[in-house]
C-alpha cells in the first residue's frame, strides 16, 4: 500500500516522464505516434519491464523495484542528482555515491559573522528551512525573518509572502515547491520538515499545485533563476534578484541564503 512519501515521488516521476521529449532518448519507437512526451509503455519498453510494474512504481506502490530499473529511470529521462537522489530514496535504495549521515551542529561563529556582516539579505536556515539567523538588513527589508519561529517555507507560501513575492504562482510557487518536495523526499526522517510540508500543504491554493498533473518545469541555472520581489523601502517598483545559496562544506544541515539584486546600483539603507 502506498504512502504519502511515495505518492508524491510518483506524482513527480509522472511530471518529469511528461516533460521528456522522446526525441532526445535513443530508442525510442518512432512509430508510436507524433507524441511529445514519453507514455508509460514507453518506459516499459525501454526499462524491459511490464507496463504495469511502471506504472506501480508512478502509483508509489511497495515494492522490490531493482536498482539497474531505477537507475534506468533516471538515465532515460535524464534527471538531475537530486531528482536521481529522491527517486532512489523513495524506492528504498541508496542513491549513487550517497554521504555519511549529516549531524546537526551549532552554526560556525564566523559564518553567523560573515552572513550579519552583507549589505543585502543574508539569513541562514536548516534542512526543514527554519530561520537560524539573520542579519540587520533582513530585519529592516524582510521582518518576517526574525519572527520567533521564522520559517522560509512556511511564509513563502503563506498569503502574506504574496504581496512581497511578485508573481507569486507563476516566478515563486513552483520553483520553490520543487525545492521543498525534493528535500521532503532526500529527509525522510527529518521530522520537522514533515510538518513544515503540511503546513505548507494547508496553505490556500497549494494543494492544487502540490496535486497538478501540467508537467514540472526544468529548474533553471543558479544563474538565471532571477525573480521579481517588492522592498518598498529600495524601490517603488518590484526588484529582480537572485537567492544565492551556500553552505559549509559537506554540510547539509545548514544554508546560507543572499537575496542578491541584479541591478548592481541598489543599496539597501
Amino acid at each position: 500500500m502506498a504512502n504519502a512519501r511515495r505518492e508524491d515521488l510518483g506524482r513527480m516521476l509522472r511530471s518529469w516522464r511528461m516533460a521528456r521529449d522522446p526525441s532526445q532518448v535513443p530508442g525510442t519507437v518512432r512509430a508510436r505516434g507524433h507524441r511529445t512526451y514519453l507514455t508509460q509503455l514507453d518506459m516499459a519498453l525501454l526499462l524491459g519491464v511490464s507496463e504495469r510494474w511502471y506504472r506501480a512504481l508512478e502509483k508509489g506502490e511497495d515494492r522490490r523495484y531493482g536498482r539497474e530499473m531505477i537507475a534506468g529511470v533516471a538515465r532515460i529521462l535524464d534527471l538531475s542528482p537530486r531528482q536521481t537522489a529522491a527517486l532512489h530514496r523513495g524506492t528504498g535504495l541508496e542513491p549513487p555515491a550517497r554521504r555519511a549521515d549529516d549531524v546537526a551542529r551549532e552554526p560556525d561563529p564566523a559564518l553567523v559573522h560573515l552572513m550579519r556582516e552583507q549589505r543585502h539579505v543574508s539569513y541562514l536556515c536548516d534542512q526543514a528551512w527554519d530561520v537560524v539567523d539573520a542579519n540587520t538588513v533582513a530585519a529592516r527589508h524582510c521582518p518576517w525573518l526574525v519572527r520567533p519561529g521564522a520559517n522560509v517555507m512556511a511564509w513563502a507560501f503563506s498569503p502574506e509572502a504574496r504581496y512581497q513575492l511578485r508573481d507569486w504562482e507563476e516566478r515563486w510557487a513552483g520553483p520553490l515547491l520543487t525545492r521543498l518536495r525534493l528535500a521532503w523526499q532526500r529527509w525522510p526522517d527529518n521530522a520537522r520538515l514533515d510538518e513544515v510540508v503540511r503546513e505548507v500543504r494547508a496553505q490556500p491554493g497549494v494543494p492544487a499545485l502540490w496535486d497538478s498533473r501540467t508537467p514540472a518545469p526544468p529548474e533553471p541555472s543558479p544563474a538565471d533563476d532571477v525573480r521579481p520581489v517588492f522592498f518598498p523601502l529600495v524601490s517603488p517598483d518590484p526588484v529582480d534578484v537572485r537567492v544565492l545559496a551556500c553552505g559549509p562544506y559537506d554540510d547539509t544541515t545548514l544554508r546560507w541564503h543572499l537575496v542578491l539584486p541584479m541591478d548592481r546600483t541598489l543599496r539597501f539603507p
